[in-house]
């Protein structure tokens, strides 16, 4: 693995980079996603059977297997408030592990980059001494889209609307959908230049990180969107392929515990990805710092 960690990787040699060190070292990294997640899950479990949740669903012998599926996918349609909110209040706490998990595998990709063995307590450890300034730096980068986004959304809707009204329906839709297309553009490339934020406080000292984070993804901004973009598209199409044979088990605890479970596997490969994408951003601009180095030094002998 480790004999070409210090070269530029292309489009390509990064995502075979991110499958090789998930293939190679899939046992660890999932116990690290196992061991801070699965408590999380666990806690949603037991608030879920406490509130009358049937731990599995039994099936009627009366109902054939297509009305017992059509029963069952209305059940995991159509959730209570209480469900959601403890839904809603999963994601609050999985939101706090974040920062934990993502370091502890980018440390994992770090160690396995350069031939090394990845010890689980250690990738933990050895990302809790950077947990605080990881987690506030994700809380501000979320704030920041967030008071990017809601506007800019209510200003397209308004614009399509109003142009809907002048016009002509139809003509409100493509304008709507056309400025959301841009606006996911804008947004996507934006991020992407703060997106490495988390690796720069970790290994840097820098916090909240997104200045160090824009410097790395210089020139480098639509190749680390299309990465980006198409690891997520990968982990969604896997995330649904595993959650498929779920929908027998209807709205049992069992069906949100593995859901939650699936999830996590998935998103190994977001999570291994964006740290070679780190690596890779910080050869590339260690790089072209020192050709900066080396020009300015060229041009003082020269004068």
């Amino acid at each position: 693995m480790n004999g070409n960690i210090h070269k530029p990787l292309g489009f390509g040699e990064i995502l075979d980079q991110t499958f090789r060190i998930i293939k190679q070292n899939i046992k660890p990294i999932f116990l690290i996603t196992f061991f801070i997640m699965v408590p999380i899950f666990l806690i949603q479990a037991v608030v879920l059977i406490l509130t009358g949740r049937e731990l599995f669903i039994s099936l009627d012998s009366s109902q054939s297997v297509f009305s017992s599926l059509i029963g069952n996918l209305d059940s995991i349609a159509n959730t209570s408030n209480e469900e959601n909110l403890i839904s809603n209040a999963v994601s609050m706490i999985s939101f706090f592990a974040f920062p934990l998990l993502a370091g502890a595998i980018i440390l994992a990709v770090k160690q396995a980059r350069n031939g090394g063995q990845i010890i689980v307590k250690d990738m933990i450890k050895g990302a809790l001494p950077r947990y605080f300034p990881m987690l506030f730096s994700t809380l501000l980068l979320s704030i920041i889209a967030f008071a990017i986004l809601f506007p800019s959304f209510i200003i397209t809707v308004i614009i399509g609307g109003s142009s809907g009204a002048i016009f002509h329906p139809v003509a409100g839709v493509i304008i709507i959908f056309l400025l959301l297309a841009g606006l996911f553009l804008a947004l996507g490339l934006l991020l992407t230049r703060w997106s490495l934020f988390l690796p720069a406080v970790l290994f840097e000292k820098v916090a909240p990180g997104l200045s160090r984070s824009w410097h790395l993804t210089k020139r480098q901004t639509w190749k680390f969107f299309g990465l980006l973009l198409v690891l997520i598209i990968i982990s969604a199409i896997i995330t649904s392929l595993l959650q498929m044979p779920l929908v027998f088990l209807g709205n049992s605890v069992l069906y949100y515990v593995l859901t939650n479970v699936f999830s996590l596997i998935s998103s190994i490969i977001i999570y291994v990805g964006y740290s070679v994408l780190y690596f890779d951003a910080s050869i590339r601009q260690e790089g072209s710092d020192l050709q900066s180095l080396i020009n300015e030094y060229q041009g003082t002998q020269e004068s």
